[in-house]
């Protein structure tokens, strides 16, 4: 009866381990194996049931314990324990995997993560995938501002140097190395790199200015593995920061110009209309008039200082018109033959500009441009069109925003020793000037005058390798003007004169009364002017009046009179910047404009121009 006992357990213990070997097949990759294991074990389960029923039929039970029947027995056992630790394992490992799949799957999604937001940002980034930031990769904003196809490796550390070579990193004027760039500082010493300053500058002479962010990367061990870096481009910033410099200093100069030449030219007007009054009171041959000559060499000499100071602020633009760029540069370059290489382009777009100034211009840069030179070294001269872009006003010297579209350009190009990198941003100052003797007005009134023409200048200089610069000239359609219709002679007619001057207002009179045949009336101001029209309205042909005057200006005098006498001819007269002044004084409803220091041939002219009184 017991070895029947044993039997069943037997069998019974094979039932469970064919049991197990079944539940493994949904834990195991290897099914077919566990279905034949888990066959075997049925069939091994069955045989042994059927013999035993036989022998119960037949009544032919075993012996006593038989030593078979118990070994049998501890086979099954072992079979079953083998089963239950192989699905053990097997139930292990499926953790296992299914924990590194979910690793995976949230690995995916973080890297996932990681590109949408390297796709998305509109910032450069940039990852490295080693330690030696060997192989660096950006997102789709660092390829553009890199200039590099999607995908390519931006790296500059790559060994023999097979980087990218159409840029360069630069620092105060000197090209960084790899191992000095954000990423390559902050996987190599560990620690974040945070607003680091660079210029990044390309083949074409584009410069950007950019602010760079690194950080490195670590693994699970706390190992530097790469690194990340995001660089912000702050050209705009910087150029906005350098008009706004630029901007408070000319208008703090135009200021200070335009009341110095204003002072200035009403002593000049006085000195200008006694000369030439003296000159009247003489007769020819007069031992005086020698005099008489040197002093006017020197008042023009004054007057041509005082111009100068107005160029500086961006004054003095009188006579506007359209011009081609490349006449002029001819014009000035044919004073200097055999010493330059010229190209002047031929279809350059037409610029409204004031001929005199912009020669002014060239002469003074091209003059700088031979004397920096060595003795035979030629200076290349030419001009090219040119359309004005963004880019263009991230490097140079612009007072204001020009227009973006066509412009003509001069450019200047000497082999001298260069300009230092510090002297180059002060090369406009006014009175500033590396020369032992020299005033150093040139370029300061260079650019004032390229202001007024609503350019700039770029200037690419080092030391050695000598200077080039390029002049801007926006180009513009001319602006119709009016032309006023001629006049009878004056005749006997009867003028009131304002000015502050004293000496200049005793000097206009005698030059109105004697020379024209005026009756004039004079006043010191504005005010006074006004009330003398007031009472007498209908008896002045014209009013001649200076612009700025103490208590009421000449413009504001001649607004109130006109609204007393609508039609009312009027002059203007003053020492500040003729352009804006004579805008104004058309503005006004002035007939026309004198700007001193004026000749007593301008004062004719103006007069003959004026048109009788309504």
């Amino acid at each position: 009866m017991v070895n029947v006992l044993i039997i069943l357990l037997s069998v019974l213990l094979q039932v469970l381990a064919a049991g197990v070997a079944l539940r493994t097949l949904r834990i195991t990759e290897h099914r077919m194996a566990s279905i034949l294991i888990t066959l075997a074990l049925a069939l091994m389960a069955l045989r042994r049931a059927y013999l035993l029923g036989e022998q119960l039929l037949k009544g032919q039970l075993p012996p006593w314990l038989m030593p078979t029947e118990i070994l049998a027995l501890a086979i099954s056992g072992l079979m079953l324990a083998g089963i239950v630790l192989v699905r053990r394992e097997l139930l292990i490992l499926r953790k296992r995997r299914l924990t590194a799949d979910s690793s995976s799957v949230r690995a995916r999604l973080e890297v996932d993560r990681l590109a949408a937001v390297m796709e998305a940002a509109p910032l450069p980034i940039w990852i490295a995938e080693d330690p030696e930031c060997r192989v660096i990769h950006g997102n789709p904003a660092a390829d553009a501002l890199l200039r590099m196809p999607r995908r390519s490796n931006h790296s500059q550390s790559t060994p023999g140097g097979r980087g990218p070579g159409h840029f360069r990193f630069q620092r105060d004027g000197r090209d960084l190395p790899p191992d000095e760039l954000p990423m390559q500082q902050a996987v190599r010493g560990g620690k974040t790199v945070r607003d680091a300053p660079l210029d990044l500058r390309f083949e074409d002479g584009t410069l950007l200015h950019l602010l760079g962010n690194a950080t490195p990367l670590r693994d699970a061990e706390g190992q530097v593995i790469g690194g990340v870096a995001s660089f912000a481009d702050l050209t705009e910033v910087r150029l906005l920061e350098t008009r706004l410099r630029h901007t408070d200093k000319f208008e703090s100069l135009s200021l200070m110009a335009g009341g110095i030449a204003h002072d200035f030219n009403n002593l000049f007007q006085a000195i200008v209309g006694n000369l030439e009054l003296a000159r009247t009171r003489l007769p020819d041959g007069h031992p005086a008039l020698a005099y008489l000559d040197r002093l006017q060499g020197s008042l023009d000499r004054a007057t041509s200082l005082s111009r100068e100071i107005l160029h500086c602020s961006g004054g003095e633009f009188r006579r506007p018109e359209a011009l081609d760029l490349s006449e002029v540069v001819a014009t000035v370059a044919a004073e200097h033959p055999g010493a330059l290489e010229i190209h002047l382009a031929a279809d350059l777009p037409p610029v409204v500009a004031d001929a005199r100034l912009v020669a002014r211009v060239a002469e003074g840069i091209l003059a700088n441009a031979l004397e920096a030179g060595p003795a035979g070294s030629p200076v290349q001269v030419r001009t090219f069109a040119h359309r004005m872009e963004p880019l263009d006003l991230t490097v140079g010297f612009w007072p204001e925003a020009p227009p973006m579209g066509p412009c003509a350009v001069l450019e200047i190009k000497d082999h001298g020793g260069g300009i230092p990198p510090n002297i180059v941003p002060r090369i406009f100052d006014p009175f500033f000037s590396t020369r032992t003797v020299g005033r150093g007005l040139g370029l300061a009134s260079a650019l004032g005058i390229v202001r007024s023409h609503g350019g700039g200048i770029q200037v690419e200089s080092a030391p050695g390798r000598g200077s080039q610069f390029r002049v801007y000239f926006p180009s513009r359609e001319p602006s119709p003007t009016g032309v006023c219709p001629p006049a009878p002679a004056p005749g006997n007619r009867r003028v009131l004169l304002a000015d502050d001057e004293p000496d200049l207002r005793e000097t206009l009179v005698e030059m109105l009364h004697d020379w024209f045949g005026y009756e004039v009336d004079q006043a010191s101001d504005g005010e006074e002017a006004l009330a003398l029209f007031q009472r007498q309205p209908e008896v002045y042909d014209l009013v001649l009046l200076d612009a700025t005057m103490p208590r009421l200006s000449g413009v504001e005098a001649f607004r109130a009179m006109r609204a007393i006498r609508p039609g009312l001819p009027g002059i203007l007269a003053s020492g500040y910047a003729e352009e804006d002044a004579r805008q104004q004084a058309q503005a006004q409803g002035f007939t026309d404009f004198l700007k001193k220091p004026f000749t007593g041939a301008e004062l004719r002219d103006v007069l003959e121009r004026t048109p009788p009184r309504p």
